[in-house]
């Protein structure tokens, strides 16, 4: 296949992977993406990754209790599609503080935070919400895929698209936890994905008109945070995104937790 004719996906490149470091030691391995209000670009991730703690429970994820105090980047590098290189960012400050914002409301249980990010030069900053987005219906039942890196897995630099199916009524959140499963079997590195819906040719609307039309059309549906947490073996394989529409991630309090 001639350069010519290779073509990717626009969403492909909207998420990069990360690893969570204390000092140089690697704590584990998730996804981000970025999001832009205005001039200032925010890395979107999961609490868990940044804290290194349970946002549920509150325990440590590590066995040995470390909790990250930088996060490794893997950026989109300008005009080298497909590549990326290593930068590390501080995720808390001189004291000890968090640098990240949280929800203003539910804090660290909805699991997602932005960062601050100011990117190097040579960083194509690739934000997913000035991406082109459509108002697709969102049904139980619909299939999304999860765009991430499972195990720090890639195809050429760009995430795996894992894909799954809306297994919660998205329109009905539970006030404690406003959050929409999705059936899938991910896998560790995929923390802090976007979980997008994609159809081709064929569009259900969110008015509930069909449209038509050559090409794919997509809605932003989340952030996904992991595995539902379970020691059944008969494991049910319940992810958890944060939707969007709960003001996710549009709109972060400066509260930090």
């Amino acid at each position: 296949m001639s350069q010519s004719t290779i073509t990717i996906d626009q969403y492909s490149v909207a998420t990069v992977p990360i690893q969570m470091l204390f000092n140089t030691t690697e704590l584990g391995l998730g996804t981000g993406f970025l999001w832009q209000e205005d001039d200032a670009l925010f890395l979107i991730t999961n609490w868990h990754n940044l804290s290194g703690r349970d946002p549920f429970t509150g325990k440590h994820i590590s066995a040995t209790a470390a909790e990250p105090n930088q996060l490794r980047v893997w950026w989109n590098q300008k005009g080298n599609l497909g590549s990326k290189f290593a930068i590390d960012h501080p995720i808390k400050d001189a004291n000890g503080s968090a640098l990240w914002s949280v929800h203003p409301t539910h804090k660290n249980q909805v699991d997602a935070v932005a960062l601050p990010i100011t990117l190097p030069p040579n960083a194509e900053p690739y934000a997913i919400n000035k991406m082109p987005a459509d108002d697709l219906l969102l049904q139980v039942g619909m299939d999304v895929f999860i765009l991430g890196y499972p195990f720090g897995i890639s195809s050429g630099g760009f995430p795996i698209w894992k894909r799954g199916s809306i297994a919660s009524e998205p329109q009905l959140l539970e006030p404690a936890r406003p959050v929409i499963f999705v059936d899938s079997a991910s896998r560790p590195g995929m923390s802090g994905s976007p979980v997008i819906r994609r159809s081709w040719n064929s569009h259900a609307m969110a008015n509930w008109s069909t449209a038509i039309g050559p090409g794919s059309a997509t809605k932003i549906v989340g952030i996904y945070s992991g595995r539902l947490a379970t020691s059944d073996p008969n494991d049910p394989q319940l992810g958890l995104t944060w939707p969007v529409a709960f003001d996710l991630p549009l709109r972060f309090s400066s509260t930090r937790s």
